[in-house]
């Protein structure tokens, strides 16, 4: 069997896709073919064995351009494991209740399809890529700029799918 594997993240300013490739080093460590693109940039997911989607979340939701993949490729993905991996600064420090509700930020993706499992990881925030709002927002709420990414939680993360036979190859 194929066990081409495809990682999708959309990203606002480019820190989740610094965990997508991070995920997709973990999977490769165990001599799986993976493919990281941004969710933008992916038309067809045929010849997949698995999909990971991953997006930063955004006033509690992940990104819009995720949900609507995930809308159009809905029928395909009803057919291979989906996992997913949500990132911010809100999992800095990671609850039980901070994980349930961030978990809440995939609750559109899940009206089109079912989520495996989700990684749960901090993101990073630069200060001078932020949108005014976004500004505002971080300042409202004391967020302190930062890379915050743990590329090795994420490569552990990503091998631990296999060996929990989360994603069947």
């Amino acid at each position: 069997m194929n066990n081409r594997i495809l990682v999708i993240y959309a990203t606002r300013y480019g820190a989740t896709e610094g965990i997508a490739t991070a995920i997709a080093e973990g999977l490769q460590k165990q001599n799986h073919d993976v493919d990281v693109r941004n969710v933008k940039d992916v038309f067809d997911i045929a010849g997949y064995s698995a999909v990971i989607i991953g997006s930063p979340i955004y006033y509690g939701k992940v990104l819009p351009e995720l949900v609507a993949f995930v809308s159009l490729h809905k029928n395909m993905l009803h057919e291979i494991p989906v996992v997913g991996f949500l990132s911010g600064y809100s999992l800095l420090d990671i609850s039980p209740e901070k994980k349930q509700a961030a978990s809440a930020a995939f609750d559109q993706v899940r009206e089109h399809i079912e989520i495996r499992d989700i990684g749960y990881f901090a993101g990073k925030i630069s200060e001078e890529q932020l949108s005014f709002k976004d500004k505002a927002v971080m300042k409202l709420t004391g967020t302190k700029p930062g890379d915050y990414r743990n590329r090795e939680a994420a490569i552990i993360w990503a091998q631990g799918l296999i060996d929990l036979c989360l994603l069947q190859l």
